[in-house]
């Protein structure tokens, strides 16, 4: 054991000694024997970790923000390192933690993204994972969000493997913790972790299925703060809790269109009552003269062009798919589901979701969600079909994009322009 110790603290010894502009092969040779060193027992874990040189070599090369972007094969290396004293030893987990720890999760999410991101995560992983309380649930979830918005923002493909190792444990195993944390986040960390489980429900939940109790609290959430909309439609402002409630609102139309969450919402009616009612007041306040303070639709070929000058960025505003969402959320609650036929019928929401069969290039698919909720609305509920019967027609609603394509009913119309 003396040997082993020695053999660690040796290599060590000649690490600290070398300078990294001039000797870089043979520091990342010794980086790389200790590294293999470090998988041979939890001895030379401890002599490491115990280290006052070593803390020192951490500091300057593996936490340095110029040795991240001038000698990044070193920099990699130190962490590798660092990562492989941490594994399956709660006395090494506990001292590298405590020495280092604010600055693992700080450089976790820093710039430039790539592999050292990772292999931060990796370690604090193995740490989180232990069980031992080292790192609290609020800082690995905050962490793991920074970095979610850091990749966003930077456009990265890179994949990060850790951090959804990290994020499913959350939400397919501990669906309470995350609950409690998630009442912790600022905005903007909210938003994020929504939009992260909106992705993986997207990717129709790879590694396991988010916890019920996590979606039952999307609901809730929703519930309690979607008015936030309907102050802000008047003048849609682009501040973080309508994005919270878009957010939630996408993650709620995913899961109850999803058969892997089919038990999730069916008897939750006044979610149902909620999101019928927020569609019929914005449609509402779409008629008004000024709009309601609403985005005017996007009706015409024009203004969907390149060379529309209409802000390009409308598809990041909170009013983008605003009522395709809410129309996709009241499709699939009505599927199959008495109750909330009843109170369709009861808000009189059929009006409201026959206006919505338009075209709108702010709320894509719009039309196609309101022709398949009319239609769930009206399976095996005589009342909702004699609303329908009972309709007059008028003839076809004006759209300007059929009148500038020429088209009519469906079919193309050729005429000459005179």
């Amino acid at each position: 054991m003396e040997h082993v110790k020695s053999e660690t603290k040796e290599l060590v010894h000649k690490l600290v000694r070398l300078s990294i502009t001039e000797n870089e092969e043979e520091i990342s040779a010794l980086l790389k024997n200790l590294r293999l060193l470090l998988t041979k027992g939890r001895e030379n874990q401890e002599t490491l970790a115990e280290s006052a040189e070593f803390s020192s070599f951490l500091n300057a090369v593996a936490f340095s923000p110029v040795m991240r972007t001038e000698h990044r094969l070193i920099h990699n290396l130190s962490l590798q390192v660092l990562a492989n004293s941490v594994v399956n030893n709660e006395t090494t987990q506990a001292l590298i933690w405590s020495q280092h720890g604010l600055k693992i999760a700080e450089q976790a999410y820093a710039s430039p993204l790539g592999s050292s991101n990772n292999v931060l995560l990796m370690i604090m992983y193995n740490i989180y994972i232990s069980g031992h309380g080292l790192i609290t649930d609020l800082v690995a979830l905050k962490t793991c969000l920074q970095l979610w918005r850091a990749l966003n923002e930077a456009q990265c493909t890179y994949n990060f493997e850790y951090l959804h190792f990290f994020l499913e444990h959350f939400i397919v195993q501990n669906g309470r913790a995350c609950v409690a944390c998630y009442q912790k986040l600022e905005t903007e960390d909210r938003v994020a972790f929504l939009d992260y489980v909106a992705h993986y429900l997207r990717e129709n939940s790879p590694n396991g299925d988010v916890t019920l109790f996590l979606l039952q609290h999307f609901a809730k959430e929703f519930r309690m703060k979607s008015d936030c909309l309907l102050r802000e439609t008047i003048k849609l402002k682009h501040e973080l809790h309508p994005r919270e409630v878009h957010t939630l609102l996408r993650i709620i139309a995913s899961a109850s269109g999803s058969e892997k969450y089919a038990n999730v919402y069916p008897n939750d009616q006044s979610l149902f009552i909620n999101v019928s009612s927020l569609l019929r007041c914005i449609v509402s306040a779409g008629k008004e003269p000024d709009g309601g303070g609403l985005d005017k639709p996007m009706t015409k070929l024009e203004e969907v062009a390149l060379t529309s000058d209409i802000d390009a960025g409308y598809e990041k505003k909170v009013s983008y798919e605003l009522k395709t969402l809410l129309v996709r959320c009241s499709a699939n609650l009505l599927y199959d589901n008495k109750a909330n036929k009843g109170y369709c019928l009861d808000t009189q929401l059929l009006p409201t979701l026959l206006e919505c069969t338009t075209m709108d290039a702010r709320n894509p698919l719009m039309r196609e969600w309101s022709i398949l909720a009319i239609r769930n609305a009206c399976i095996n509920c005589p009342e909702a079909q004699q609303v329908i019967a009972g309709l007059t027609m008028q003839g076809s609603a004006p759209n300007d994009i059929l009148t500038e394509l020429n088209l009519d009913m469906g079919a193309l119309r050729i005429s000459d322009r005179q």
